[in-house]
């Protein structure tokens, strides 16, 4: 098994990092399907759901990304009666994705945890917690 083990500056400096290039007003959008390799990558899954950002997207603290608040969407026509989100990924106001994150239920552990994982067309979708932690 690998194993890296960063300094805590370097974890802050590129939680920050992270934070910067979501830069102001981004958006959390999620989707059904296999993550792509990299967030440059198209998702080949349906979009379930965007999600509008906080004007600034959140605070590092001790190399954790915590986000600010996330407004409150609904499900996508593509949702259709009722598709598993299987991750969210963060893009910038102007759609260029930078990070793709897990998505569990509210308790479940995910980095992205929202009111129910099943999206349907049409009904609220709500972020309870979305933090991004360095290893």
């Amino acid at each position: 098994m690998a194993y890296l083990n960063l300094n805590p500056t370097l974890k802050n400096t590129r939680s920050n990092a992270i934070l910067t290039a979501i830069g102001a007003s981004a958006t959390v959008n999620f989707y059904s399907g296999a993550i792509p390799s990299d967030p440059s990558v198209a998702p080949a899954g349906v979009l379930l759901a965007t999600l509008a950002a906080s004007a600034t997207f959140g605070t590092v603290t001790g190399s954790v990304l915590t986000a600010n608040a996330i407004t409150a969407g609904t499900g996508t026509a593509g949702a259709g009666a009722g598709t598993a989100a299987t991750f969210a990924r963060i893009a910038t106001s102007g759609g260029t994705g930078i990070v793709d994150l897990d998505v569990t239920a509210t308790g479940g552990g995910g980095s992205v945890q929202v009111n129910t994982t099943t999206i349907s067309t049409g009904v609220s979708v709500s972020v309870t917690s979305l933090t991004i932690t360095e290893a």
